[in-house]
């Protein structure tokens, strides 16, 4: 069993940071120190929910388990993608949550078509946390343009490179990983690039189309 496999002095040793941490935050910062354990709290609700459903996408193996995960996943992205404009989401809900479906099907399909369908939980997965974090900063650059200079309408160039460019750097970290994972899984390496180098140009696909179709909504409205 994997609970006799963790370390006791390291579970202690995790535990007593946690508990500096907020020590010191309550001298420092207490508002801080609220705010942070609601985030937590938020997170831990959240894992606990990704964790049923993983469990119950590897119990089961069943399309609709696996289906419960990708529309989990896009809830998430969409929440996370939501949660800086709490003042504004009526605005941003419709825009962000197109743009995340459109952008989670074009990663959903390559994964699945790529790949062997008890490995598209994990990569998809990856993927869509790539899009998340760079839709996330194209909606804060299109916000801080909008209160900036409201009657200029910023390029495509300008509005999309960098949303690729967010995206790229979490991929240089994540690919060679998943590289490595085909490797050790028997793959060769020739067939492990040519998949690597599949879900790069999916990702960028999924990340350009998420962008525009977010920013076309947005301007209309």
């Amino acid at each position: 069993m994997i609970v006799k496999e963790i370390s006791l002095w390291g579970s202690i040793v995790v535990a007593c940071l946690v508990i500096v941490a907020i020590i010191s935050f309550v001298f420092i910062d207490k508002k801080m120190l609220k705010r942070m354990l609601v985030i937590f709290g938020a997170t831990v609700a959240q894992m606990a929910v990704v964790v049923a459903v993983v469990w119950l996408v590897y119990q089961t193996n069943a399309w609709w388990a696996y289906l419960l995960w990708y529309l989990l996943v896009v809830l998430l992205s969409i929440g996370w993608c939501l949660y800086p404009f709490q003042s504004m989401w009526k605005k941003m809900l419709v825009p962000v949550a197109v743009s995340m479906v459109a952008g989670s099907i074009v990663l959903a399909g390559s994964a699945m078509l790529c790949l062997p369908i008890n490995v598209f939980l994990t990569v998809y997965s990856v993927l869509m946390a790539c899009l998340t974090a760079s839709m996330l900063q194209t909606m804060l650059n299109y916000q801080r343009s909008m209160r900036e200079e409201p009657k200029v309408q910023q390029s495509w160039r300008e509005s999309i490179l960098p949303q690729v460019r967010s995206m790229a750097q979490p991929l240089v970290m994540v690919m060679p990983m998943l590289y490595a994972g085909m490797l050790l899984g028997g793959l060769s390496a020739l067939t492990s690039l040519a998949v690597v180098l599949l879900l790069i140009g999916a990702a960028f696909v999924a990340n350009v189309l998420a962008g525009v179709t977010a920013l076309l909504m947005l301007r209309k409205k």
